[in-house]
């Protein structure tokens, strides 16, 4: 980061506007901020830093506590910073919360805070990148690579700060470490260590648990001995299954049995139902009779009626006749009239024969005029097509100018559309850059809540296995105090046994003595042996149910410490953007997608655009040279359709008017057809109707006579008919037409008399057969108790299906057995392999992880390499400033034993030739010690292209605790920084700094408040 320009309004002792031009120092690289103790020289640097991060440079006041008390209130506190980094600019401006007059009315009002920051083109143009207080904040920790905290650690050195990166404790110099080496991907290799050995570490433990299960399940302690189960049960199944097979056998034979019992149960059956069958049907034999007499009657009546019928038809006969006759009487009187009209008609058609010719004569003349008004036809067809020709290229010419003006509006549009989609596709990064770093914290806000709600279960859980290890623990304690009381009863019960077989001058077996001055006396009753065993057996066993209580808590306790360690760590990530929540930042995320998804619409709208505007010129084009030839087309076709209008007029003179079409003259030779045709026609109709007239009267009379002699023939024949109709009645036995009509029936009724006669003499048949076999076969059978049968067969099932049972239960046993028994050998061979994966990958989880002498992670490994490199090149200056007197060093001590190692520094006296710790140096040796770390940082992260450029340093006071030769040491150092082309700032008061620097931003102390100006020597 280089500055450029900074603007201060209101700000500390500037009163007024203050701007400090930094490209005013013309390419030197070390300038000196010059000034009398309280002008105002720290506040530059506060004010850079408070534009960059909204705090100052010592990070002890805020920017809302640097307004200038010299400002009135009509004047804003503000400040603008302008810096150039990697080849890009950008620009910072800050408000902060502040009292002001009201734009409107008296009084005044609270100025909220305000920040955004932009980028500057090369063109001087400037657009917004982000605005928000914190926002902006987060951008330029984003953009630097740095946080506050280590910007003033590392690139602005403020003044009683200055010893912060030398002796800041290990965890934050790791923190400046990470930002500035990217160091990152280490630490994931840590973590993904770690997890992936704690999952094989778990996978072995759940194999070694449902191995167990399954042990547990069959109830043997090892393999081998489920390997015996297995067999003994396998031998005790081969014995029952030969028991079902004599079970089974004895189930048959009963079978058989009840079922030949049935069968001889059910011919006995069979001969009853036969036999009453027989009887009933014997019983219906006098109404069947009375059947067979009612069928032989109505066969009679059958007979008969055929004979009614031809009577019948013979009345009918008659009638229709009489009809006829009067029928063709009307008709014969209706010709004779009919004859006489046609007659008179005829002769009146005669007498038209002159009118016919004149309408012949006239048809004739019309047709002569067809050939003249056909002519004229196709040359009105002719001008009519030259017409319609004329006005489509009327019409045609009308729309290539109708789709010029429209080409042209359509060309204007799309100019517009192409600036306006240009206003929008330009800000893609922009809305691309703030959708994926909101989605980012996002991502991470999601985790964050996962995490709290496994945090809430965890403490659940962690609370529940406390309560009930301090319940095992109670447990064990209570019962292992009274074992200890019961072994003590027990030991002085043995003694008073002992004792009661003392004797005075006799040697004790226990100790030898021979005078027994205080035997021990039994109090009580002695603890049986087996009640101590019992007893001991019980505290073992709470003694191992608190280990396993211990093993869950200690598990608890782990999970919940890596959740609040990985709650920290997301936090921490976040920061300020932990207290938002899903909701907001999933609306906002879903703003800028949206935002962001339109910008790269209207990029890829931009160029759809641009094609089509090409498309739409090259039309425009094209249409422009088709007008032009429209115009061309339209001019040659009106002179040939104004030469054939004077040819169809001189026609059209020629004929008569009222037929100078071919419609017209068809019209009239047509109405001249039809009153001739009318003629001929009428004469024609009156002379066919005549003669049809006197065939109808001949033909009415014939028929006449004939319908007179057919009516007589019918007569006879019905009176005849009649007479042998009566005469058949008494030959067949009918004594009069009533009873012949109660004995008829139709031939479905007779049919079903048939069939139901038929169908008994059938029934009766084979009920008389089926009786006499059922008889037969029932000869010499006696009736059996079947329940009796039927019991012996339900018990021999039963005992049958009672050892099929035990067999299946067993089979599945022993299937159940073996499947454990490949899951257990299976289970035994993968963690086999886990250990031995487990024996590398856990090593190196607990190596990678700190879990060494030294207590270092990989990444702090990495990060110790790094800082080696740093304070190598931090002690060539600093043996140059010290006159090769300190050396800086990487130490792997650690301050305290449970602390991680590999990152704390120590100086080298080589005065002395003892290391000790870098507090131990004095404020001057401090600072030179400081100094020089910062520039060797600068140096190995520039060497490194960590992503972060350090080419600038500001160094606040700090050089008047150097002595002169030491000071000569340090301006040595840092003028050599121009070399590598390095920005170097220094704020100091000391006489000597003014004389040696020819570059210098004084500030000048006025009336009311300070100026500061670029003075270059």
């Amino acid at each position: 980061m280089r500055p450029l320009r900074l603007k201060m309004s209101a700000f500390g002792p500037y009163s007024g506007e203050q701007e400090i031009d930094f490209s005013q120092l013309k390419g030197k690289s070390i300038f000196l901020i010059h000034g009398p103790t309280g002008s105002g020289k720290t506040s530059i640097l506060d004010a850079i830093c408070f534009a960059l991060y909204g705090d100052t440079s010592g990070a002890e006041r805020s920017g809302k506590s640097m307004r200038s008390h010299y400002a009135s209130l009509d004047e804003i506190t503000e400040v603008s910073f302008e810096f150039e980094l990697k080849d890009k600019r950008y620009r910072v401006n800050r408000i902060p919360e502040q009292e002001r007059l009201k734009k409107s009315g008296t009084g005044t009002t609270t100025q909220l805070s305000e920040a955004t920051i932009y980028s500057i083109k090369d063109d001087g143009t400037e657009e917004i990148i982000q605005s928000g207080w914190s926002k902006v904040t987060d951008e330029v920790n984003r953009i630097i690579g740095f946080e506050s905290e280590q910007f003033r650690q590392v690139i602005m050195l403020p003044q009683g700060k200055f010893r912060e990166l030398l002796t800041s404790p290990t965890e934050e110099r790791q923190k400046i470490l990470e930002k500035l080496f990217h160091t990152e991907m280490y630490r994931k290799i840590e973590e993904m260590l770690k997890e992936a050995s704690k999952e094989l570490k778990k996978s072995i433990e759940e194999k070694e648990k449902k191995k167990k299960w399954s042990l547990e399940v069959t109830g043997c302690e090892s393999i081998d001995e489920l390997e015996e189960a297995i067999k003994n049960n396998e031998e005790e199944l081969v014995k029952l299954t030969l028991e079902v097979e004599e079970k089974s056998k004895k189930v048959k034979e009963i079978q058989e049995e009840l079922n030949r019992a049935r069968e001889d149960n059910k011919k006995l059956d069979d001969m009853e139902t036969t036999q009453r069958n027989l009887q009933t049907l014997e019983g219906m034999t006098l109404e069947y009779d009375k059947r067979r007499v009612e069928l032989e009657y109505a066969r009679k009546a059958g007979t008969l009626e055929e004979r009614e019928a031809l009577t019948r038809k013979r009345g009918d006969d008659k009638k229709e006749y009489e009809k006829s006759l009067n029928t063709k009487m009307l008709a014969k009187s209706q010709a004779e009239e009919v004859h006489k009209r046609t007659g008179a008609a005829l002769e009146y058609e005669n007498s038209r024969e002159l009118e016919r010719e004149e309408a012949n004569k006239r048809i004739i003349e019309l047709n002569s005029y067809t050939e003249k008004v056909e002519s004229l036809d196709s040359y009105r067809l002719i001008v009519k097509r030259l017409e319609n020709e004329l006005e489509n290229l009327k019409h045609e010419k009308q729309k290539i100018q109708d789709d010029q003006i429209k080409l042209q509006r359509d060309i204007e549009d799309k100019k517009e559309r192409i600036k306006s989609s240009s206003d929008i596709a330009v800000k893609v990064p922009l809305y691309e850059n703030e959708y994926n770093k909101i989605k980012g914290i996002y991502d991470k806000r999601s985790i964050l809540d996962k995490y709290y709600e496994d945090m809430s279960v965890a403490l659940k859980t962690y609370t529940y296995a406390f309560e009930e290890f301090e319940k095992s623990s109670l447990m064990h304690i209570e019962e292992k105090g009274r074992l200890v009381e019961l072994q003590d009863l027990w030991n002085r019960g043995q003694a008073a046994i002992l004792a009661e077989k003392l004797e005075e001058n006799t040697p004790c077996p226990v100790c030898g003595a021979t005078h027994h001055p205080t035997p021990a006396i039994l109090d009580g009753s002695i603890p049986h042996e087996d009640d101590i065993k019992e007893k001991t057996a019980l505290v073992e066993r709470l003694e191992n149910q608190r280990d396993e209580k211990k093993k869950l808590l200690d598990g608890e306790a782990l999970k919940k410490a890596n959740l609040q360690s990985r709650i920290k760590d997301i936090e921490a990530e976040l920061g300020e953007d932990k207290n938002q929540t899903l909701v907001f930042l999933g609306q906002r995320m879903d703003e800028l997608r949206k935002l962001y998804e339109g910008a790269l619409e209207a990029l890829k709208e931009l160029e759809n655009i641009k094609l089509q505007l090409d498309e739409a010129e090259k039309l425009e084009k094209i249409e422009k040279e088709k007008l032009e030839y429209a115009d061309k087309n339209l001019n040659l076709k009106n002179e040939e359709y104004q030469k054939n209008i004077g040819i169809l007029n001189e026609r059209e003179n020629s004929i008569p008017e009222s037929i100078r079409s071919t419609e017209k003259l068809t019209r009239a030779v047509g109405l001249e057809e039809e009153k001739y045709l009318k003629l001929i026609n009428a004469f024609n109709s009156a002379k066919k109707e005549y003669e049809v007239s006197q065939t109808e009267l001949t033909q009415s009379s014939t028929s006449y006579l004939e319908a007179e002699k057919a009516l007589k023939d019918a007569l006879d024949k019905y009176n005849k008919e009649k007479a042998d109709f009566a005469e058949s009645l008494k030959t067949s036995g009918f004594d009069s037409y009533k009873e012949y009509e109660n004995s008829k029936r139709d031939e479905i009724a007779i049919n079903l008399l048939v069939q139901n006669i038929k169908n008994y003499d059938g029934k009766l048949q084979s009920a008389r057969d089926a009786y006499a076999k059922a008889a037969k076969n029932a000869e010499n059978i006696l009736r059996q108790d079947i329940q009796i049968i039927e019991q012996n067969f339900r018990d021999a099932e039963a005992g049958r299906d009672s050892s099929l049972k035990i067999e299946t239960t067993l089979q599945e046993k022993i299937k159940s057995y073996r499947s454990h028994y490949l899951d257990i050998q299976k289970l035994q061979d993968e963690i086999k392999k886990g250990e031995e994966k487990y024996s590398v990958l856990g090593k190196l989880s607990e190596v990678s992880n700190g879990n060494n002498g030294f207590g270092i992670t990989f990444q702090r490994f990495v990060l110790g390499v790094l800082l080696e490199d740093i304070t190598d090149a931090a002690t060539e200056r600093l043996k140059l400033m010290s006159r090769g007197r300190y050396h800086l060093r990487r130490t792997l001590d650690r301050s305290r034993k449970n602390a991680a190692g590999g990152l704390d520094l120590e100086v080298f006296d080589t005065y002395t030739g003892i290391e000790r710790s870098v507090n131990t140096l004095s404020g001057g040796e401090s600072f030179l010690a400081s100094l020089s770390l910062a520039l060797g940082l600068a140096d190995v992260v520039q060497s490194y292209s960590g992503g972060i450029s350090l080419d600038t340093i500001f160094v606040d006071e700090g050089f008047g605790t150097l002595d002169p030769e030491s000071l000569d040491f340090a301006m040595k150092t840092l003028i050599d920084l121009q070399k590598g082309g390095r920005l170097v700032g220094i704020i100091s008061h000391v006489p000597e700094l003014r004389e040696r620097i020819d570059a210098r931003l004084e500030v000048i102390p006025a009336d009311k408040g300070s100026i500061a100006r670029f003075n270059i020597s």
